[in-house]
């Protein structure tokens, strides 16, 4: 996972390479302590090179998000360091254990349009004491794309017109996603306080808001939603 600052590009995006493992409910306790014993060893070695956030779903994947610049930044190896520091059989001794924990992995690239999203303090990842997610993903086919992202920007206006406490991160699939989907990330501090804030969101905008997922749900042929917690104690940031 390469090291590369996150960006504002022209286009309003931002590409993000994604790991994820689909860990076994039995290796959870196994497969947390592994990823533990991993972001210890780059602390220890002081690794530079490489970055993620990592997300715990309630479905038992596991997605580990680094910022990246462009393709090419794919084929950089984030871990050469720690492999000359702590020495190569040592470290692929270490990702071997990962092996037995889950039986499919694999990594694939999203965008975050902030053209699309609504943070009026400025668009983050991370934001204090507010560690829960709420996804939301909308599938959309080819000829549905564009009508999908003008409704989204109507949603924006309507929030923005609302001045509404509820924020939220937009995310379309990118390289090695089959198909389509955009993501729509919530924060919040638990889940009991999300459905608080949504509530108050309904009642605050409803009138506007509910034309809109109508529409959307008109353009937008499969739904599903996850939950989960960004996972501080299995990310990993280097020490300045």
């Amino acid at each position: 996972m390469p090291l590369i600052i996150s960006s504002q590009e022209d286009d309003g995006n931002q590409a993000y390479w994604i790991h994820e493992d689909r860990v076994k409910p039995s290796m959870t306790d196994e497969y947390e302590q592994i990823s533990k014993d991993l972001v210890a060893a780059c602390k220890e070695h002081n690794i530079q090179e490489t970055m993620w956030l990592t997300m715990a779903l309630n479905d038992n994947s596991y997605l580990y998000v680094t910022p990246i610049k462009n393709m090419a930044s794919l084929d950089e190896n984030g871990f050469k360091t720690l492999s000359e520091k702590m020495g190569a059989d040592k470290m692929s001794a270490l990702f071997d254990r990962f092996s037995p924990t889950y039986d499919e992995h694999g990594d694939y690239v999203v965008y975050l349009n902030k053209n699309l999203s609504y943070m009026p303090g400025g668009v983050s990842q991370t934001i204090e004491g507010q560690n829960y997610r709420t996804l939301y993903y909308n599938y959309v086919t080819p000829e549905n794309d564009k009508k999908f992202m003008a409704i989204m920007k109507k949603m924006k206006a309507a929030f923005e017109k609302n001045n509404s406490k509820l924020h939220y991160r937009v995310y379309k699939t990118g390289f090695g996603v089959m198909g389509t989907y955009y993501m729509i990330a919530v924060a919040g501090e638990s889940n009991l306080s999300s459905a608080k804030v949504g509530d108050e969101n309904w009642n605050l905008m409803k009138d506007d808001f509910d034309p809109l997922l109508k529409e959307l749900s008109k353009v937008t042929w499969k739904m599903d939603e996850k939950r989960g917690w960004m996972r501080e104690d299995l990310g990993y940031m280097p020490a300045k």
